[in-house]
């Protein structure tokens, strides 16, 4: 069986939903107060591992409540929770985050024990590395230890995906490992200059990215879809319209999805649709772990947005 390593962060996730964001200053009435757990590398383990891939987490929570619920809720997802790593220096990581009616959101996070994470917690589990496919990471933990992850799984040629965030200044000489790279609009802007606003744009962005070393460059666009480029593919494919709730973890949700997708070898444009269904399923739920849907599920929702997948999934 094909094997994910997800090594990143875990959030325990505090949620104010309000019908907008305060201004500097103001005080305002929000609607509800819900806690969920999160954290980017949490959120991508359980994303994949719902659709039925084989999934490792590798990181640091603390001793303390949010990190037992960060390993309950992994676990329940079926994800393989040997290698997560209690640490007392530090507590849980917390995302801070204001939802609007809207279904858009303002996210916080204090990082807490994930940046105790050290790239020896990394090349002590050589092993883990050696025997995984796929290799997940994001930079909600120390970039040194990104570093250390990317030589180890570039050491036995192993596909790399980089979610770009929170965006931070990255040597280029690693953009070159990673097989993936996946930024939204705004860590493209970060990276690139280059505002992203539709599909022109993204692939001006993408193409400089290109330029820069990366392999496979995927945008995601929020409600626009996503753009893809190498230097022999080119893909646009629009969101899938729906009603959003709560956008909290529909870039983790793409990340898991296409990840499965290329377990499940399929070809990067339906790796992509295959990834845009979910996202957009994610955004109809509450929450970010709770929302990340089961493969069952994603077929149902393609069948009824009447977008054919085939025998492919």
């Amino acid at each position: 069986m094909e094997r994910i390593l997800v090594i990143g962060s875990f959030m325990m996730d505090l949620v104010a939903k309000t019908t907008r964001a305060p201004r500097e200053g103001e005080t305002i009435i929000g609607h509800s107060f819900s806690q969920f757990t999160g954290g980017k590398g949490a959120n991508q383990a359980v994303a994949a591992a719902k659709l039925g891939s084989h999934v490792t987490m590798l990181g640091k929570v603390g001793k303390d409540s949010f990190g037992d619920a960060q390993i309950k809720s992994l676990k329940s997802a079926g994800v393989n929770t040997e290698y997560i790593i209690k640490d007392d220096g530090d507590s849980t990581g917390v995302g801070f985050v204001t939802l609007e009616d809207n279904g858009k959101n303002r996210i916080i996070i204090i990082p807490g024990a994930n940046m105790l994470l050290k790239p020896t917690d990394v090349t002590n589990n050589e092993e883990l590395i050696k025997s995984s496919d796929i290799i997940i990471l994001q930079l909600e933990v120390p970039l040194e230890t990104v570093y250390a992850s990317i030589d180890l799984a570039y050491k036995y040629n192993k596909t790399i995906i980089l979610n770009p965030a929170p965006s931070a200044d990255i040597n280029n000489e690693y953009l070159t490992k990673v097989s993936y790279f996946i930024p939204n609009e705004i860590e493209t802007r970060d990276f690139t200059d280059i505002e992203v606003v539709d599909k022109e744009s993204a692939k001006t962005a993408a193409n400089k990215l290109l330029d820069l070393g990366c392999s496979n460059v995927l945008i995601t666009m929020g409600h626009r879809g996503v753009y893809f480029k190498n230097r022999n593919e080119e893909y646009f494919v629009e969101a899938v319209k729906v009603n959003p709730v709560d956008t909290t973890a529909a870039g983790d949700a793409f990340v898991g999805a296409f990840a499965f997708g290329l377990i499940q070898e399929l070809d990067h444009y339906d790796c992509l649709r295959l990834a845009n269904a979910s996202a957009a399923l994610s955004v109809t739920r509450m929450g970010a772990q709770p929302s990340l849907p089961s493969l069952k599920e994603v077929k149902e929702f393609l069948t009824e947005k009447k977008i054919n997948m085939g025998n492919l999934i």
